[in-house]
C-alpha cells in the first residue's frame, strides 16, 4: 500500500514538475505548495485524527508561505507602510548600516515590467546612515519578528524585495507556531481554534507587516491553556503552565494593550488546582500585577501626557481632549452611540469583513463554505470536556469581557479618530474581533450532540475545505493577475 502511494505521488510531482514549466514564477509555487498539501495530507493521514494542530501547522505554514511570497511587493494591508516602517527602525538597530527599503516602490503585475521596476529601484538601495531616535516600548515587542528578520536578510546583500517578503514570511512561521502549541494544548474544541486560525483574514495578516497577528497567536495561545485547565479541575497545574498562561497575555497584548479585559477570565483558575495554597496565592497576585501591567502601558501616557489633538487622519474635527469632555459630560448621549455602533458592529452579517477579507486585493470566495465548517465545528468539536466551560458563570464571563472589549476598543478610536460629538464611530476594523472570536465560538458546544463520524475524516475534511477556499482565494485575487 506505501508503495502505491509513493508511486502516486511521485507521479504527481511528475506531471506537476512538468507542467510548471508553462507556467509564470508564482503559478509555479501554486504548484507546489498544492503538491506539499497533498504530501502532508499523506503524512499526516494517521496523526491528524487525534492530533488536529498538525494538519493545522501544515495548512498554515504552507498557504501562508505561498500569501507572503505571492503578494505583491507593496504595502497590501491596512497600515503596512507605517508598520513596515517601525519594523525596519527597529531593524537599524539590531544591524547598523543595514540596507533599508527605498520609500516609494514602483509596482505591476507585468513580470517583465517589475523585473525592471526592482533592478531601477537598486540603485537607491542604500545603508541607513545614522540612526534615527528610537523608543523602544512594551507596545513594539510585535515588530521584532519582522525587525530580526530583516537586520538577518539585509546583512546577506540580497535584493531588496527578497529581504521585504522574508520580514513578512517570518510572521507566518511565528503565527503558525504560537497557535499550534495554543490547539496541542486544549483537551477538546482543537479544531474551533484551528478554523478560526484558518481564516483566509487571519493568514493573510500573517503574512504581512501587522502586529494583529501576533494579538492573535498569543491570545490563542493563552485560551488554549486557560480552557485546558478550566476543563482539567482535577489536573494540578504546574509552575510553567501557570508561566505561559499568564505569560501569553502579558506578550500578545503589548502592541494592543485594549484587549486586556480577556485576561479577567485568568481569575477562574480555582484554588483546588494547585499544589500548594501559597502558589495559588502567588499565581493570583502574578495575575493581578500582570492585569495592572498591560493597562497601565497605555494608561500611563494618557495621565502624564493627556490625549493630544488626536489621530490627524480622522480629519481636523478631532480633537481628542474635546471628545473625552464630551463623553464625560453627556455620558448617555454616548452610551446611545455607543449601543448603536456595537450592535452593528457585531452583526454577523459582517463576518465577511473579519473572515474572508484580503484587505486592498478584496474578498476571497467561500465564505458561507468556511461558515458551514466553523458551525459545524462549533457545535461537535466540544463535546467530551466542553461542559466544564459551559456552565453559566464562565458563558457570561466570556461573552461579558468579550462585549467590555468592543467597548473600550470603540471609544478609544472615538476619542482619538472622531470629530467631537460625532453621533457615529468610525475607523473600528472588523479584525479587530478576530481575537475574540474564539474564546466566545469555544463556550457555545453542547454534550447533548453527539459525534459520530471518525475524527480522521472529520478533520481532514474541515482542514481540506479551509486549504482549498485559502488556495482559490490565493489564486483568484493574487496569482492570476500576474502575467
Amino acid at each position: 500500500m506505501h508503495v502505491i502511494i509513493a508511486a502516486a505521488l511521485a507521479a504527481m510531482l511528475a506531471g506537476a514538475y512538468s507542467l510548471t514549466l508553462h507556467l509564470n514564477i508564482y503559478s509555479k509555487f501554486l504548484v507546489l505548495a498544492i503538491a506539499l498539501l497533498l504530501l502532508a495530507g499523506i503524512s499526516l493521514r494517521r496523526l491528524i485524527g487525534h492530533q488536529p494542530e498538525y494538519g493545522f501547522l501544515a495548512v498554515a505554514l504552507i498557504c501562508g508561505s505561498l500569501l507572503s511570497i505571492s503578494a505583491p511587493n507593496d504595502y497590501n494591508s491596512w497600515d503596512e507602510q507605517i508598520h513596515y516602517r517601525r519594523a525596519e527602525l527597529i531593524a537599524s538597530h539590531i544591524a547598523p548600516g543595514m540596507y533599508v527599503r527605498p520609500g516609494k516602490i514602483p509596482f505591476s503585475y507585468s513580470l517583465q515590467k517589475q523585473e525592471y521596476n526592482n533592478a531601477l529601484v537598486s540603485s537607491s538601495y542604500r545603508p541607513r546612515r545614522k540612526h534615527l531616535d528610537l523608543n523602544l516600548s512594551y507596545a513594539s515587542i510585535g515588530y521584532f519578528p519582522s525587525a530580526i528578520a530583516l537586520a538577518l536578510g539585509s546583512k546577506t546583500h540580497v535584493p531588496y524585495w527578497i529581504v521585504y517578503i522574508f520580514g513578512r514570511w517570518i510572521n507566518v512561521v511565528l503565527f503558525s507556531f504560537v497557535v499550534f502549541f495554543g490547539i496541542r494544548k486544549l483537551k477538546s474544541g482543537k479544531m474551533i481554534m484551528s478554523v478560526v486560525a484558518l481564516f483566509p483574514t487571519s493568514i493573510y495578516l500573517a503574512s504581512c507587516y501587522n502586529y494583529d497577528s501576533w494579538v492573535t497567536a498569543f491570545s490563542m495561545l493563552g485560551m488554549g491553556y486557560l480552557f485546558s485547565e478550566i476543563q482539567q479541575p482535577e489536573k494540578t497545574i504546574t509552575i510553567s503552565e501557570a508561566s505561559i498562561l499568564i505569560g501569553a497575555f502579558v506578550i500578545g497584548f503589548g502592541p494592543k494593550a485594549i484587549y486586556f479585559p480577556l485576561m479577567f477570565l485568568l481569575l477562574f483558575i480555582k484554588p483546588d488546582k494547585f499544589k500548594f495554597h501559597n502558589h495559588y496565592v502567588r499565581f493570583r497576585l502574578a495575575t493581578t500585577l500582570s492585569i495592572a501591567l498591560v493597562m497601565s502601558s497605555f494608561l500611563v501616557p494618557l495621565v502624564f501626557s493627556g490625549f493630544g489633538s488626536g489621530d490627524p487622519r480622522g480629519g481636523a474635527a478631532v480633537n481628542s481632549t474635546e471628545q473625552v469632555n464630551f463623553i464625560l459630560s453627556e455620558p448617555v448621549a454616548y452610551a446611545k452611540v455607543l449601543f448603536r455602533f456595537v450592535y452593528n458592529y457585531i452583526n454577523p452579517l459582517h463576518a465577511p469583513d473579519y473572515v474572508t477579507f484580503f484587505a486592498f486585493q478584496g474578498r476571497v470566495a467561500g465564505f458561507w463554505l468556511v461558515c458551514i465548517t466553523l458551525a459545524f465545528t462549533v457545535l461537535t468539536d466540544n463535546i467530551n470536556y466542553g461542559s466544564s466551560t459551559a456552565n453559566w458563570k464562565i458563558k457570561a464571563s466570556v461573552v461579558g469581557v468579550c462585549l467590555s472589549t468592543v467597548a473600550l476598543i470603540a471609544t478609544a478610536i472615538y476619542i482619538s479618530f472622531n470629530p467631537v460629538g460625532s453621533p457615529g464611530i468610525a475607523g473600528v476594523q472588523p479584525r479587530y474581533l478576530i481575537p475574540l472570536i474564539f474564546p466566545i465560538l469555544y463556550i457555545i458546544g453542547s454534550k447533548r450532540i453527539k459525534l459520530t463520524i471518525n475524527k480522521r475524516i472529520y478533520n481532514s475534511v474541515a482542514f481540506t475545505i479551509m486549504a482549498v477556499v485559502l488556495m482559490c482565494g490565493i489564486w483568484d485575487l493574487m496569482i492570476s493577475r500576474y502575467y
